[in-house]
């Protein structure tokens, strides 16, 4: 069993178990996609509180509504999808961002790696991360957060156009668009 498909399992089973009420389940769940979600909702605002109280607000919502939520597969990109649903919700609110604002890439907030790992890339890469940090950077936002699905979350393009609600041909589309622009500016 491949370990993206043994995740998907896992995930099944911990999302029934806290749709039932297992207050167990649904802490594993928050506490396994909390720092995802946390490095996704940066992409939207960069007001750090007000992706902490969405994040919040989301999994209260979850735990008040788990009797009428459906099951799923996707855990992970369902929560992904509710938070960005929530973030657009409360920007459009309260008017804090604009629609200009640029996506911001961090890597320390994507992953954890070792000090060594991230001191040999640094050293390694640090020209051509720069480089392409600057291109993604002056992308539009669609284009910012796509990338980031795909490569930072590794989301297929089902699982994009899911949490972005565009077609699987938009997605494919958009990304191709984009990858192109990125190596004719590098």
């Amino acid at each position: 069993m491949s370990n993206s498909t043994e995740a998907k399992l896992t995930d099944s089973i911990l999302w029934n178990a806290f749709r039932a009420g297992d207050e167990i389940a649904f802490g594993q769940i928050a506490e396994q996609y909390y720092r995802n979600l946390f490095s996704y909702g940066l992409k939207f605002s960069k007001d750090r509180e007000l992706v902490k109280d969405c994040i919040q607000d989301l999994f209260m919502d979850l735990w008040y509504k788990r009797e009428t939520l459906g099951d799923t597969e996707f855990v992970k990109f369902y929560l992904f999808k509710s938070l960005r649903r929530k973030i657009h919700k409360e920007i459009l609110k309260n008017h804090w961002i604009s629609e200009e604002d640029d996506l911001v890439f961090e890597a320390e907030n994507i992953e954890t790696r070792s000090v060594e790992q991230q001191i040999i890339e640094l050293e390694t890469n640090e020209f051509q991360i720069q480089q392409l940090k600057l291109h993604l950077d002056t992308l539009p936002k669609r284009q910012q957060e796509i990338i980031y699905l795909r490569f930072y979350e590794n989301l297929d393009n089902e699982a994009i156009a899911n949490v972005m609600s565009i077609s699987r041909q938009a997605v494919a589309n958009l990304l191709y668009r984009t990858i192109r622009e990125l190596k004719d500016r590098l």
